[in-house]
């Protein structure tokens, strides 16, 4: 993961919950073998809310699978909501 940069984004602020997951993402992204991506893609991803990009995609069902779901690309919000 990328040393924290300043951010200087168009709209309003993310929730505090965002450095949660970049220190989340920091710390044991390596470890798990999570798709790297730097802060300023990470809230990029986060603020479009048109569509889910296919980085954040990847990211949350790599982590399902680690905690031992057989999750699919294409239905992986389903298991992401139970």
């Amino acid at each position: 993961m990328a040393a924290p940069v300043l951010l200087r984004s168009s709209g309003p602020p993310l929730c505090p919950s965002f450095a949660e997951v970049c220190s989340f993402l920091e710390r044991y992204g390596a470890v798990l073998d999570l798709p790297e991506m730097t802060f300023p893609q990470m809230e990029r991803y986060l603020r479009d809310t048109t569509t889910v990009p296919k980085p954040l995609v990847e990211l949350h069902v790599k982590l399902l699978r680690k905690l031992g779901r057989s999750v699919t690309t294409d239905r992986w919000e389903k298991y992401l909501a139970k």
